[in-house]
């Protein structure tokens, strides 16, 4: 199975999780199997930091497609599939990075303000704006955003145990969800 596929799988079960159908058992376990088959691909681009790196990830898969491998390996195919989960670790992950590029609390409630008085926006132009002023971002502050993720997406396969009992700690700021 390639990647490509897994990735239609996955946001297949998304898109069944979301209607509020049972994933049968089998079936994650078969999702899990196909993500450890892609463990070749992974080492490869893991062990990929530095100057080499650009060698070996030319012809590799788009990062979105290897990043889907590691949250599914690390927390399991149905929060990986939770858009409600990943919404909520996007904007913990954005707000992280404001706050070490010199934001305060305040300015982030402000701007928490400012954005939910407007209308809601359409998801994949926002994303396109999120990909916009990221770049601009780092090219502000020097960073290269690419060799971040790359480097990003290296350590924290190192790092599963760990990111998952992280994870398990933190507070759930959402009522649970029915099942």
């Amino acid at each position: 199975m390639t990647l490509d596929s897994l990735t239609l799988d996955l946001f297949a079960l998304q898109q069944q999780a979301a209607d509020g159908q049972a994933i049968p058992a089998e079936t994650v376990a078969a999702l899990l199997v196909q993500l450890r088959e892609q463990e070749a691909t992974i080492g490869r681009l893991r062990a990929a930091q530095g100057p080499a790196a650009d060698a070996v990830l030319d012809g590799a898969p788009p990062f979105q497609e290897r990043v889907w491998p590691w949250v599914a390996a690390c927390f399991g195919p149905m929060i990986a599939v939770d858009p409600l989960e990943r919404n909520h670790r996007f904007l913990e992950e954005a707000l992280e990075l404001c706050q070490a590029c010199g934001a305060t609390a305040q300015q982030a409630h402000q701007l928490v303000d400012y954005v939910f008085a407007r209308d809601v926006g359409e998801r994949e132009q926002e994303v396109g704006g999120i990909m916009v002023t990221l770049a601009g971002l780092c090219a502000a502050m020097g960073i290269d955003m690419h060799a971040a993720g790359e480097t990003e997406l290296a350590r924290i396969w190192t790092r599963v145990p760990a990111i998952r009992a992280k994870h398990a700690a933190k507070p759930k700021f959402v009522p649970a969800r029915p099942d």
